[in-house]
């Protein structure tokens, strides 16, 4: 049974939690929400320039190639069944704000999925919380390491080592499902930041359970030997208060932390971050159910304090 949901946060300034831009009849959140602290935010502490330097040498081209998934896709999901999903993820060459992300959880070397989101800071990218740490009884993992548009092996991009780690507390003392995402601030790399450098997807929060989203991820290469990333258009459903389902074939051991993008626009290669892969079952135990933990003000808040904090 998952922990109920608890709200402890507090506004700082004369200001009361956080004020989204509306467009529409939809409410998106810009870079520059007013001031606002968690109480509950977890966060790892600087990793040195010298560190990440040593984090980036590790992530060596057979290190990459032979890391398997954190999520446990893997046993029990299978060829297409009778009860799969109607639609079916495709290949594609990916998209320079979404990328791979390695780390070592301590029983080995792992990857996810994480994406680029706006902020004020311009060095975050959103993943899954259990894709860098742990969660009860646990702590952050180690050689996190982002690489944008990864696609058989090539880095057009480069490797983006981590400087900070941000997980809500109640992620990291009760394994809380309901907030299954987690923020990176990552170090510059040739005197740019990522977001200058690849471009960044703006936060999309309380926009309800039924929508239309791009997913896209990274599937393990033993279930999806074209070493690609995919991608899929389909329709999301509630599945529990803090929690949102979505179908569709493909989505294999390794997509854990992979965005739900909202609007996107196939021109610009954006869209607004609705959720992410994770929360029930870590983002769900079969290749055709995704889930993510429901976005509200909660994720809104966690960001804010890990770019004032980047």
């Amino acid at each position: 049974m998952r922990v109920r949901r608890m709200r402890l946060w507090v506004a700082l300034g004369s200001g009361c939690g956080v004020v989204a831009a509306t467009v529409g009849a939809m409410a998106f959140t810009g870079d520059d929400e007013p001031v606002a602290q968690v109480r509950q935010a977890a966060d790892s502490g600087v990793i040195s320039a010298t560190a990440a330097r040593s984090v980036e040498s590790y992530w060596t081209p057979e290190r990459m190639a032979k890391a398997t998934p954190v999520d446990g896709r893997t046993a029990t999901s299978g060829g297409v069944t009778t009860t799969a999903a109607a639609r079916t993820a495709q290949a594609y060459g990916g998209i320079p704000s979404v990328g791979a992300l390695f780390f070592n959880n301590g029983s080995g070397d792992r990857y996810c999925t994480g994406a680029v989101i706006n902020s004020t800071s311009q060095r975050l990218v959103i993943t899954a919380a259990h894709c860098i740490h742990g969660g009860m009884g646990r702590t952050y993992y180690k050689n996190v390491a982002f690489v944008p548009k990864y696609d058989r092996g090539k880095k057009p991009y480069g490797i983006w080592t981590a400087r900070k780690l941000f997980v809500h507390r109640l992620w990291a003392n009760r394994s809380d499902a309901d907030l299954d995402y987690g923020f990176i601030s990552l170090h510059a790399k040739d005197g740019r930041l990522i977001q200058q450098r690849v471009g960044g997807n703006p936060l999309a929060i309380d926009q309800g359970y039924r929508n239309t989203v791009n997913v896209t991820g990274y599937p393990k290469i033993k279930f999806d030997s074209r070493d690609r990333p995919i991608w899929c258009r389909t329709g999301t459903a509630k599945y529990a208060r803090y929690q949102v389902r979505l179908e569709c074939n493909g989505f294999y051991g390794g997509v854990s932390g992979s965005p739900w993008l909202l609007k996107y626009n196939s021109k610009t290669k954006k869209g607004y971050i609705n959720g992410v892969i994770g929360g029930y079952r870590g983002g769900g135990s079969v290749h055709w159910v995704s889930y993510t933990s429901y976005f509200d003000k909660d994720v809104a808040n966690l960001r804010k304090y890990a770019s004032n904090n980047a």
